[in-house]
């Protein structure tokens, strides 16, 4: 039996040790990435302007495994609306610094509030989060609502999410999970974005960028730590606050989403009856960057 044992805790910790020798520094991923960086509290952060220099602010916060190039096809038909878009990469994603400790609400908080001072930005701004980043951006309107102008939440996370029995049981597995997230968690995230579904053409693109920002050491253990300390934060009371403050919400959602339970779209809607919905029968989850000119539409028409 505990020759049995020593042979699992081998192979275990021989498994780890050759998922780690495949990891690629992040300095690689900071070389294709196109944009600024900027010094930051906790680590340099990846952002990039877009847009007419004089136009509304809208700054755009990505979801949990999606960096700021999930926008990318968004971000034109935002620029031809107007707007001067900021994206920025949220802390072990995409070209920002993957940092250590616990990913939680106060942690981002002071990323966006650094990142958006840094930039000189005094003024009131539209904030579009989309998924995880509708959590963001939902947090970000509770800590200061004076200085947002309206929400637009694209399948925002707070009120239900579904990732899946792998990662439900990592994030609540100490140490064994960690060792799931990393060793099991890169084959199944390749998997998963190794196979297109649909005819649209950025979907093959964004799901080989993806799987690049997945290989970057760190990226697999910032989800996990979002996860944990933040994701499965509820945000009713939040949308509760919001409400009060009178704050114009647009939220969208995608009727085959099987990420945000349709259940979400019910609770907020009796929480702020005064937000906008805007349902896509045909949309799953990935409504920026499979579905762009319904969402841009859905913003022209309801803001």
């Amino acid at each position: 039996m505990i020759w049995l044992l020593l042979i699992l805790i081998t192979l275990m910790a021989g498994a780890y040790l050759l998922a780690h020798v495949t990891l690629v520094p992040l300095s690689a991923r900071k070389e294709v990435s196109l944009g600024q960086f900027v010094q930051l509290q906790d680590g340099e952060t990846h952002f990039q302007w877009h847009g007419p220099e004089t136009g509304p602010i809208i700054v755009c916060i990505h979801g949990l495994s999606t960096p700021s190039y999930a926008f990318a096809p968004l971000i034109p038909l935002l620029i031809d609306q107007g707007y001067r878009v900021l994206s920025y990469d949220l802390y072990g994603r995409g070209g920002s610094d993957r940092v250590e400790g616990e990913q939680t609400r106060e942690f981002f908080m002071r990323q966006l509030r650094e990142l958006l001072a840094s930039q000189g930005i005094t003024d009131r701004v539209t904030l579009l989060g989309y998924s995880m980043g509708g959590a963001l951006a939902t947090a970000r309107a509770v800590e200061a609502p004076e200085t947002v102008n309206r929400l637009i939440l694209l399948a925002p996370t707070g009120l239900g999410v579904e990732l899946g029995r792998f990662y439900d049981l990592a994030a609540k597995l100490p140490y064994l999970g960690d060792w799931m997230m990393e060793v099991i968690g890169p084959l199944l995230s390749y998997w998963q974005y190794g196979r297109t579904t649909s005819d649209i053409p950025f979907e093959e693109d964004i799901n080989a960028w993806i799987r690049e920002d997945l290989r970057v050491e760190g990226a697999l253990e910032a989800i996990l730590s979002s996860q944990r300390n933040f994701l499965s934060e509820d945000m009713a009371e939040d949308h509760m606050l919001i409400a009060k403050t009178g704050i114009p919400m647009l939220v969208m959602w995608g009727e085959q989403d099987r990420v945000i339970p349709i259940e979400a779209l019910t609770a907020l809607r009796k929480i702020n009856p005064k937000a906008r919905h805007v349902i896509f029968d045909w949309a799953d989850h990935r409504l920026p960057y499979l579905w762009p000119e319904d969402v841009a539409a859905a913003i022209e028409d309801n803001l």
